[in-house]
C-alpha cells in the first residue's frame, strides 16, 4: 500500500524548520535547500508544497507572524494588578523588549517579517500596524480614556484626541529604539537600563498635560 503522508503535519515541519532557520541565519536563509536541510525533506518534496521559493517564504513568514501573536499577545493581555496605571503600562511595553532570551528570539522573528513585509508588493506593514494599536491603548489609558479591550477595529483606527495619536507615536519609537539599543549595543544598554528609562518614558507620558497652543 501506498504510504499516506500527513499533509498538515508536514507543512507543521516546514512552518518550525523555516523559524529555525530565520533564527540562525535570519530570513535570507529561508531557501527550498535550506529547509530541505533541516527537515532532512528532498528539495522535490518541498517544491510539491511550494510552487516557488517566495510561496514558501511567504508560508514561513506567516508563520512567523502567527507564532509571534500566539506568544506575545496573551502576555500582553494577562490581568496586571497591584501596581499604579503607569507600571501596568510599563509591564505591557516590555513584552517588546528583548530583555531575556526569548524575547531576544521574538526580536528576531519580528525582524525577520519585517524584512519581508518591506520587500513585499502589499504596501504597509500589518506588524506596525498591529503594534501601534496596542501603542495607542496604552497612551489612551495614560491621557484617562477608557482603554478597548484587546485589539479590535477601533484600536487600529486613529484617536479622536490627537494628544493619544501623538503618544502613541512617541511609545512606539521609543520601545523600538531601545529595542534596538539593547540588541545592537548590549553592553552600553542592559535590560535594567531598558526597564529604567521605559519607567521615566511612560512617567513623563502619564504626568504630561496639554497646553493651550
Amino acid at each position: 500500500m501506498p504510504r499516506l503522508v500527513d499533509h498538515e503535519q508536514r507543512r507543521r515541519e516546514i512552518a518550525d524548520a523555516g523559524l529555525r532557520v530565520i533564527l540562525e541565519r535570519g530570513l535570507d536563509g529561508v531557501t527550498v535547500r535550506g529547509i530541505a536541510a533541516i527537515t532532512g525533506k528532498s528539495t522535490g518534496s518541498l517544491r510539491h508544497y511550494f510552487a516557488s521559493q517566495d510561496a514558501l517564504r511567504e508560508f514561513v513568514v506567516q508563520a512567523a507572524t502567527d507564532t509571534l501573536r500566539d506568544r506575545v499577545y496573551p502576555r500582553v493581555a494577562r490581568p496586571r494588578r497591584g501596581a499604579s496605571l503607569a507600571g501596568r503600562v510599563v509591564s505591557i511595553l516590555e513584552e517588546f523588549l528583548p530583555i531575556d532570551a526569548t524575547r531576544r528570539e521574538e526580536y528576531a522573528i519580528w525582524s525577520a517579517v519585517v524584512a519581508w513585509e518591506r520587500e513585499s508588493p502589499t504596501p504597509g506593514s500589518t506588524t506596525w500596524r498591529e503594534q501601534r494599536a496596542l501603542y495607542r491603548q496604552c497612551a489612551a489609558a495614560l491621557l484617562g480614556y477608557e482603554p478597548e479591550r484587546g485589539l479590535t477595529e477601533a484600536t487600529f483606527r486613529e484617536h479622536d484626541d490627537p494628544e493619544v495619536e501623538r503618544w502613541a507615536a512617541l511609545l512606539h519609537t521609543f520601545v523600538d529604539g531601545l529595542a534596538a539599543q539593547l540588541v545592537h549595543t548590549p553592553r552600553e544598554v542592559t535590560a535594567a537600563d531598558a526597564r529604567r528609562l521605559l519607567k521615566d518614558f511612560v512617567t513623563v507620558c502619564r504626568t504630561y498635560v496639554p497646553k493651550d497652543g
